[in-house]
């Protein structure tokens, strides 16, 4: 493989804004009708859990698939099946008459995108960023998307409250913004690099994946930080607007407004990361996520919006920091040959256990309302005890 020789690479940093920016529109939209038309948040529950369960099996497969194919032809592919499924979707869909059938055949070909094309753009930056700027890449790249999930709420509670937009509406909008990330994909100058990974057949590719990543404890380490957050900031999306309808008076500016300051909070993760010139190490994320957790816990001990407001930024920020260093700790730690499958096996366990843990908080959302977050927050505590304890196990055996 060639060495890169740039910091910078415009259109693999615009693309995934972008797409995030229709996809958080949609997302938008969806929570704020789902909810509105059922009253509950099982419908929303059930729809994240069929995406999860399309997700995991998808991150199966996706990291052979990138270790021996042209990365570059499966994040276009992935971009072109996204924007077909929100235009079926689209014609599919009875605004009036919301139901789950159209809502969970896109979630399906959405996801089965995402499963492919999130761990192909994370691979090919090691082959087109150099070391020096790679955490700098990383963090812009997040800091666009944290912008991207600014805009969103923002520009969707103007289509709300201006009634310009049905769902419908919200669909066709993803659809163009897949449609310009796939452009952008298709302008990068980008070869697929020879590699031992490419003479291997499926099962052998993926049992080499799994034993390199398990004689690496700062891998695993990562990989279950990665799949417990995630649990929980899917667990997080379906309080918030629970949360507004049920004890802030059903305002979709309120709603709007804590997702303004989820992606706030983000950004400034993402500015404390690109301005810091030092290696990411281990035990800082154990300080943003414990400083998360905690707010969390106040939070769903004092039902205020006020108070939710901030918790959300803080959120935002430690989630934010979390991620930006996850990746490229991952990037750092993993051999160009299998960036494709460590991505791969990141994605899974972060997707594993979202179909249960969103299908259980779906219910418990319902049950406990605002007490939910003592629950996210309680779990997440316990679950950094458990992780840092078992990464020491992993050490002391190495």
């Amino acid at each position: 493989m060639q060495r890169p020789t740039k910091a910078f690479n415009l259109p693999l940093l615009l693309a995934p804004f972008i797409s995030r920016l229709g996809d958080a529109l949609y997302l938008f939209g969806l929570n704020w009708f789902v909810v509105k038309a059922t009253g509950n948040a099982s419908l929303l529950g059930i729809i994240q859990a069929t995406g999860g369960v399309v997700l995991f099996f998808g991150d199966l497969l996706c990291g052979v698939v990138v270790d021996n194919f042209n990365r570059k032809h499966i994040v276009v592919s992935a971009e072109l099946l996204s924007v077909l499924g929100c235009l079926f979707c689209a014609w599919w869909l009875n605004p009036q008459h919301i139901t789950a059938a159209p809502l969970i055949t896109l979630t399906i070909l959405l996801d089965i995108g995402l499963a492919f094309s999130l761990p192909a753009a994370k691979a090919m930056i090691p082959e087109l960023i150099t070391l020096e700027g790679r955490q700098r890449f990383n963090a812009v790249s997040n800091t666009l998307i944290d912008l991207a999930d600014i805009c969103s709420p923002l520009l969707g509670g103007l289509l709300l409250a201006l009634h310009w937009l049905d769902l419908r509406g919200f669909l066709l909008l993803n659809a163009t913004s897949f449609l310009l990330s796939f452009g952008l994909y298709l302008s990068i100058h980008y070869r697929k690099p020879a590699g031992e990974a490419s003479q291997l057949g499926v099962k052998d590719s993926l049992l080499t994946g799994w034993r390199y990543v398990w004689q690496r404890p700062g891998l695993v380490e990562t990989i279950v930080l990665g799949g417990l957050i995630n649990v929980l900031f899917a667990a997080m999306r379906l309080v918030l607007p629970y949360n507004v309808n049920h004890l802030y008076g059903g305002d979709s500016s309120r709603y709007s407004y804590l997702l303004v300051i989820l992606a706030v909070g983000g950004i400034l993760g993402g500015l404390r990361l690109t301005l810091n010139r030092n290696e990411p190490h281990r035990r800082q994320n154990y300080h943003d996520l414990i400083l998360a957790a905690v707010a969390i816990l106040v939070a769903g001990l004092w039902a205020n919006y006020w108070v939710l407001l901030v918790v959300s930024g803080i959120f935002g920020f430690c989630y934010s920091c979390f991620e930006i260093r996850a990746i490229t700790i991952t990037q750092n730690l993993t051999e160009p040959d299998f960036l494709g499958r460590m991505f791969g096996i990141l994605f899974l366990a972060i997707d594993a256990f979202q179909p249960v843990g969103s299908f259980v908080f779906g219910f418990v959302t319902d049950w406990l309302a605002n007490l939910t977050l003592v629950i996210i927050g309680g779990c997440l505590l316990l679950g950094l005890w458990i992780i840092n304890q078992w990464y020491q196990r992993l050490i002391r055996q190495d």
